[in-house]
């Protein structure tokens, strides 16, 4: 018992921070909830969706607007093409506010706005010793900090959930960005819904996540 109850402490540690708000999946909304990752899973007309929650900041430091993201992952059941891109994403916090996706060059551009003195992918590293000593600084302070080595602009785009095409019996995954922070809300929900065909969508996938502050 206490192997089984350890991962799923230490998941809500990582997205709480252990430092008082914590973001949790609710169990009043739709779909199945899988406590080993804190993801919910939806299935609608043989389209199965799966969404959790994996940075509640991609980068923690220097940003003056806070870049959260969520992992999906697409499974094509169907005997035709779907698709489900990013953009069919639709993120809602419990006061009515919307926000929509942000498209991954967008975010690199960000990010890499904010990295003026680190050396650009794929020779990773800071220029000067005062800026890395800085960093351990930042790091000291803050142990979510996911620094450039780990986290960098060009992973940001190729993390991102592909705009394609699923075939029957396949499935995609990645990462679909907000810029928002999560920790500020009571409650939110992300919603999309799959493209069948020409003209036709699945029901919406609605997957609810409640945000306790203590």
């Amino acid at each position: 018992m206490k192997n089984r109850i350890l991962p799923i402490f230490l998941f809500v540690c990582i997205l709480s921070g252990c430092g008082g708000v914590t973001i949790l999946p609710s169990p009043k909304g739709m779909g199945k909830i899988n406590a080993q990752d804190m993801s919910i899973s939806q299935t609608n007309e043989q389209v199965s969706v799966t969404a959790k929650i994996m940075d509640i900041e991609v980068r923690p430091y220097q940003m003056q607007q806070n870049i959260c993201s969520f992992k999906v992952l697409i499974s094509n059941n169907r005997n035709e093409e779907i698709s489900l891109p990013a953009d069919n994403f639709l993120l809602s916090d419990s006061k009515g506010n919307q926000f929509l996706p942000v498209s991954p060059a967008k975010i690199k551009e960000l990010v890499a706005d904010h990295d003026p003195y680190l050396i650009p992918y794929p020779y990773v590293g800071y220029y000067y010793e005062g800026d890395a000593e800085r960093g351990m600084i930042r790091n000291g302070f803050n142990r979510e900090v996911t620094y450039f080595p780990t986290k960098n602009p060009q992973n940001i785009v190729l993390d991102a959930l592909p705009d394609v095409k699923i075939e029957p019996g396949k499935q995609v995954s990645g990462l679909i960005y907000f810029l928002t922070d999560l920790r500020a809300m009571d409650g939110f929900t992300l919603e999309g819904a799959a493209v069948l065909s020409k003209g036709v969508k699945s029901s919406k996938f609605i997957f609810s996540f409640s945000v306790v502050k203590k």
